[in-house]
């Protein structure tokens, strides 16, 4: 038994957690024993690392079975796999980024059945005209949505099509298997047609209860909600569209890493903001915290992963975190390392850490 296994399961008693609560986790529903699961994370400051799409492809493969480049490095699958739902909402097989669906959901059920947990986030085209996510000339597709009889059925449509696929997920004994849904994600910037110039604070909001009137009308019962902000610079901007505790279990926060000049000080600066105004949230609301999307593409450093990325995020009590995907068929396009890849050493460090979680230490996490 590794060192960095006994203080997991030494952490409980070194914080203080109670072993009551896992004794108790058997006895909750799937969406309720996610959610325990991430707050004794939380509690034991202990960070799920998480990589978009990882065993569906990766960086010069695709579809193998049981493959991973996390896996390939460090022997281990990631604790937490992000997919996106982005496609469903058209009747599609396949998503945005090539992965069909039933593979998705094959994936999801590997994923939970290993002891990791899945999250879905929903890159959806628009419901006025099918234009895709990052149509943002038009500033008027929310507002339509909530107004106009037409649009609103179809969006009623697309949202239905996202609740049968969330219901569909379920394990070998027929239960069914929690995830995080983050919609409507990185509103703060303007790229995508929910963005902060393309909605208002009221209607991006009026969005949130739409979404989650259709999933409660149509019986999803095993999501957390995680909100999820691009970069902000304070409190108040972080919260000003937040569309409030009965429709959010997660505060969230996408900051992505760049290079050049200061990048790595501006970085830094930028989670501290967010990531920062996401914790003081979660505590003032009663809500979990996770890092949910960020990277730096091509990892062109030897040491990001436990000289940036881990000592920025470990100051905060985050459950998770994930790096986005690593794209099979644009070799530039990669966030997390494979063999041979230049950080590769340092982040088999960083899957050593204490305050590291993969997929195999999460079925401690009770």
């Amino acid at each position: 038994m590794n060192r960095k296994y006994l203080l997991l399961m030494a952490l409980p008693l070194m914080l203080g957690c109670s072993s009551k609560k896992a004794e108790n986790t058997a006895d909750l529903s799937p969406k309720e024993a996610l959610r325990s699961r991430l707050d004794s994370l939380q509690s034991r400051g202990l960070i799920a690392f998480g990589h978009a799409d990882d065993t569906a492809y990766g960086h010069s493969w695709a579809w193998d079975e049981g493959k991973s480049d996390v896996k390939s490095v460090t022997g281990d699958y990631p604790a937490v796999i992000n997919w996106d739902l982005g496609g469903i909402e058209k009747g599609d097989a396949e998503n945005l980024d090539g992965v069909p669906f039933e593979h998705m959901r094959k994936e999801i059920i590997a994923q939970a059945s290993r002891g990791g947990i899945n999250v879905l986030s929903w890159h959806t085209v628009n419901p006025v005209n099918g234009g895709d996510s990052w149509q943002c000339s038009d500033t008027t597709i929310v507002s339509r949505l909530l107004n106009d009889s037409t649009v609103q059925a179809e969006f009623d449509t697309q949202m239905t099509r996202v609740a049968v696929f969330l219901n569909s997920l379920t394990d070998a004994s027929g239960e069914k298997i929690a995830v995080v849904f983050r919609p409507w994600h990185e509103h703060t910037g303007n790229w995508f047609w929910w963005g902060a110039a393309q909605s208002t604070p009221e209607d991006y909001k009026a969005l949130w209860k739409k979404t989650r009137e259709i999933a409660d009308r149509e019986g999803v019962d095993n999501v957390l909600w995680a909100y999820s902000p691009d970069r902000v610079k304070n409190y108040d901007q972080y919260m000003e569209r937040y569309p409030g505790d009965e429709l959010v279990d997660i505060m969230g926060a996408d900051v992505y890493c760049y290079t050049g000049g200061n990048s790595i000080e501006v970085f830094v600066n930028a989670v501290d903001s967010t990531l920062g105004a996401a914790t003081k949230a979660a505590q003032e609301h009663g809500k979990l915290v996770a890092f949910t999307e960020t990277g730096l593409e091509g990892i062109p450093s030897d040491d990001w992963w436990t000289q940036v990325l881990l000592p920025t995020i470990g100051k905060y009590p985050v459950s998770y975190v994930v790096v986005w995907r690593n794209a099979h068929d644009k070799p530039d396009h990669y966030f997390a390392p494979w063999e041979g890849q230049q950080s590769e050493q340092d982040f088999k460090k960083f899957h050593a850490s204490p305050k590291t979680v993969f997929a195999k230490e999460m079925n401690e996490i009770r």
